[in-house]
């Protein structure tokens, strides 16, 4: 497993999940106003929604300066309360703001670090 995606789910003590198409053992588990303690697993979908989330709420300001989001620092979160939050504002900037270089750049790329 990527060391990302392990450190991620050590630090919000939830299993990382990488065939996102399997069913979870929870009714509505991708339900929007599923609360984070009730979800039983995460995806790279939801780590990439995190990563949208963090670079726009760290980032905004400066993102149309910035060169490669390769070179921003991204944290690892801090608990599953962080990542789940960061991951719901994530999915929705990305709806509507889609970063191009995400498409090409893997997570594991990306400079994460620890807070």
């Amino acid at each position: 497993m990527n060391s990302v995606f392990s450190t991620i789910e050590r630090i919000i003590e939830t299993p990382y999940l990488e065939d996102s198409f399997e069913i979870g053992s929870v009714c509505f588990e991708r339900d929007d106003e599923l609360r984070a303690e009730f979800l039983l697993q995460f995806t790279a979908y939801d780590v990439v929604n995190y990563v949208y989330g963090v670079i726009y709420q760290l980032y905004w300001k400066e993102i149309t300066k910035i060169e490669s989001i390769s070179i921003l620092k991204i944290p690892y979160p801090v608990d599953a309360t962080f990542f789940w939050q960061y991951s719901t504002i994530g999915k929705k900037i990305r709806s509507e703001h889609p970063i191009q270089e995400m498409e090409f750049i893997s997570l594991h790329e990306l400079n994460w670090e620890s807070i």
